[in-house]
């Protein structure tokens, strides 16, 4: 599977800089016990010297710039993701597919949060003290399955309950849309691959999740009384 050139010596990361040491600890295959890397035998002084610097540090980046950067962490690992499966499977023993997954959760934390710094910034910089200007939405069975099943609803029931404008860039995200049901029926909408965008998708039924709250019709939120959504891009 692995041959001696596929052996990763991998440094620790102290302030910036990689670090080795003399003793390593071996990392192996788990399924053949074959060493496939290597990692620094660690000291309690290098403990030392990484939590100094961490107490001492003084970030000067704004809240852009560290969006920026986290969103650009969250690129290379869909660029490299490939890659990084490859290793996942290698240390953890895990399959290629749940490799994967693995870095599409990565992916999302850190453009999660990213979108986070933002929100903070635009709070901050026009916020009056009281209730946040903007929030994050999470990802999360509460706030997506619902309106899911909402926009499936309105979707099969026709035109008089969804107006949409025939947009060709949302057609083709609505066309991108896996939905995935969990044994509890939560539904969440994935996308097969990085080319297939979904981002109008979720958008839209991340905006029904807020005008659900909104509404709090009685009728159950299968065909609810928000009004005419308009799906465009």
């Amino acid at each position: 599977m692995s041959n001696k050139t596929d052996i990763r010596h991998e440094g620790m990361r102290i302030g910036g800089e990689k670090v080795f040491t003399d003793k390593v600890v071996e990392v192996k295959y788990p399924y053949t016990d074959e060493v496939i890397g290597t990692v620094p035998a660690g000291t309690a002084e290098h403990a030392r010297k990484a939590f100094e610097i961490a107490a001492a540090y003084k970030s000067k980046l704004s809240r852009y710039e560290r969006s920026k950067i986290l969103q650009r962490t969250g690129e290379l690992i869909g660029e490299r993701r490939d890659d990084l499966a490859k290793w996942l499977t290698l240390e953890l023993g895990i399959c290629h597919q749940h490799a994967i997954y693995e870095t599409k959760r990565a992916q999302d934390v850190y453009q999660f949060a990213a979108a986070q710094a933002m929100a903070s910034r635009l709070n901050e910089d026009l916020g009056d003290g009281g209730e946040p200007l903007a929030a994050i939405l999470q990802k999360n069975a509460g706030n997506v399955t619902d309106p899911a099943k909402d926009l499936e609803a309105r979707v099969k029931a026709g035109p008089h309950m969804l107006r949409h404008d025939g947009n060709p860039v949302m057609t083709w995200m609505m066309s991108n849309v896996n939905a995935r049901v969990d044994k509890n029926d939560n539904v969440f909408p994935n996308k097969l691959n990085d080319e297939c965008k979904i981002d109008g998708p979720v958008a839209l039924i991340t905006a029904m999740s807020r005008a659900m709250v909104m509404e709090e019709p009685d009728n159950g939120y299968h065909i609810s009384p928000i009004p005419d959504f308009v799906m465009s891009a």
